[in-house]
């Protein structure tokens, strides 16, 4: 099979699992809403945030280091130092989770009495807390152990396994979870924390039966060899990697960190598991656009087509601006209706987070373009660079709107963070690449136009319509949207097809 080809089934098989996993991760969500008591999704959430947080510092980078060394070795015919490295890798990681879980066990009190429990919504319980605190960190133990397993299937380049962990994961949570509250009647955080925790440790033994007999079946019949040199090659490859990959999941965690503390549990439980995945289901486009960008944008940079990227960047950027802007109205204007139809009426406080998450996410959307255009070009220290300037950014309007504002100050904070992004971006793109964006950002005023007529005719539509079903009313709603919409688009040519299929044809002959 020739690299093209490789490239296309791995984008092709891996993004039809994201989308095979989205609706899955939505569903959960939509469980815990329904069956959990509001207070114990929010308890769970700031656990979660919380190791999360922590976890991104548990492995020094060195599970990322496999994908790089792993087809390194693999060029060189050196299977036995494929097997040090994994199991250097794995020896580390481990022992670095296993000291920071100890510690965690360790002063689960405190943590729990003056961070989780901050606004004393547990006070008098709190012994469940430390046991959600405790379970869940042992859990995140075993995740550092199925990192080496994910990550040792990705170096081998096995598309085929590595691209069903993340729908066999979170399609066990569910299963777990759906165990525990229906068949061990369990209606409380240690439902999902149990899940959790033991989706790891069934990955543990899926994929790591896969991984012995499947993709590296002499594993064990290898020599071993502990080199000092080695480790210290796979430390100098992760450590930039892991300080760069920190500041954007430091940012993804950073909100639910901030409402825990500040505002309380009902908060995030608003946040973190409504309004947040509801807004981030319109960035699977993004991601989409990611995985087929990246590999583009390096092979012709190498080859000299700095023309070609900058046609790519610009058309690319138009048409996700032209497909993200209105999921993003639609999202916002239903979002009343999305959480009556999904969630409960508990959750209705969720609905202003969410409508000013919908627009954010348009501008982080536009940012995941970006920065795939950036680390495609070789400037990844400039991504690092505008991430953590991001990550400050939210985090000192996250101080200073949520204590005030609760879910609506952490949404401005982020919306405000991505928007900044997006204008450093086009700042540091434009130095590179010469973009056009004078004309970028006129289309873009011409469709921001475009997509606020077709809802001010929607929202007269919908008066006709107020005794119709609510689920009905969210279909018509979004047909007569998206009709309206396209109808503005093409008359007046935003779109040009016969533009799409020439810039497709330009760049396949540089595959």
């Amino acid at each position: 099979m020739s690299y093209k080809e490789r490239v296309v089934k791995g984008i092709t098989w891996n993004f039809l699992l994201l989308m095979l996993s989205a609706p899955i991760g939505y569903l959960v969500r939509v469980l815990y809403a329904n069956e959990l008591p509001k207070l114990d999704v929010g308890l769970f959430y700031a656990v979660l945030d919380f190791c999360c947080m922590v976890a991104i510092f548990k492995d020094l980078g060195l599970s990322a280091a496999l994908v790089r060394f792993i087809p390194k070795f693999l060029h060189e015919k050196r299977k036995d130092l494929i097997k040090s490295t994994i199991i250097s890798v794995g020896l580390l990681q481990t022992s670095i989770s296993l000291i920071i879980t100890l510690i965690i066990i360790i002063i689960a009190p405190i943590i729990a009495e003056y961070y989780i429990n901050n606004r004393g919504q547990f006070t008098g319980h709190l012994d469940f807390v430390v046991n959600v605190l405790i379970i869940l960190s042992i859990g995140y133990w075993f995740q550092s152990i199925m990192d080496v397993i994910s990550r040792s299937i990705l170096g081998f380049q096995n598309q085929k396994y590595y691209g069903t962990i993340s729908f066999v994961r979170v399609s066990l949570i569910l299963l777990f979870s759906l165990i525990f509250i229906f068949l061990f009647n369990i209606h409380n955080a240690l439902s999902p924390t149990y899940a959790y925790t033991i989706t790891p440790i069934v990955l543990i033994i899926i994929y790591g039966h896969i991984f012995i007999k499947k993709i590296f079946p002499n594993f064990f019949r290898e020599k071993l060899i502990f080199s000092k040199s080695l480790v210290k090659d796979l430390f100098s490859y992760g450590l930039p990697l892991m300080f760069g990959s920190a500041s954007g999941l430091i940012l993804g965690y950073l909100d639910g960190i901030c409402l825990t503390y500040f505002t309380g549990l009902n908060a995030v439980a608003d946040y973190r598991n409504v309004a947040m995945p509801t807004t981030l289901v319109l960035s699977y486009l993004a991601s989409a656009i990611h995985s087929v960008l990246f590999p583009m944008s390096s092979e012709l940079w190498e080859k000299g087509y700095k023309r070609y990227i900058k046609l790519a960047l610009e058309k690319i950027s138009l048409y996700t601006f032209i497909i993200i802007l209105p999921m993003g109205i639609l999202t916002a204007y239903f979002s009343e209706i999305i959480v009556k139809l999904f969630f409960n009426l508990q959750y209705l406080s969720a609905v202003p987070a969410m409508r000013i998450l919908s627009f954010g996410i348009i501008f982080m959307s536009l940012n995941r373009v970006g920065f795939t255009i950036l680390n495609g070009i070789g400037k990844s220290f400039l991504s690092i660079k505008i991430l953590y300037i991001g990550a400050f950014f939210n985090l000192i309007f996250n101080i200073l709107l949520i204590p005030k504002f609760g879910t609506i100050g952490a949404s401005i904070a982020t919306t405000l963070s991505y928007f900044l992004m997006w204008f450093l971006l086009v700042k540091f793109i434009y130095k590179f690449l010469d973009v056009n964006y004078k004309k970028l950002i006129k289309n873009f005023v011409v469709i921001i136009i475009i997509g606020t007529l077709s809802l001010i005719l929607l929202i007269l539509i919908m008066k006709f319509l107020n005794n119709v079903n609510i689920l009905l009313k969210l279909i018509f709603g979004i047909i007569i949207y998206v009709i309206i919409y396209l109808a503005g688009i093409l008359l007046l040519k935003i779109i040009d097809f016969d533009e799409i299929l020439e810039i497709l044809n330009k760049l396949r002959r540089f595959k």
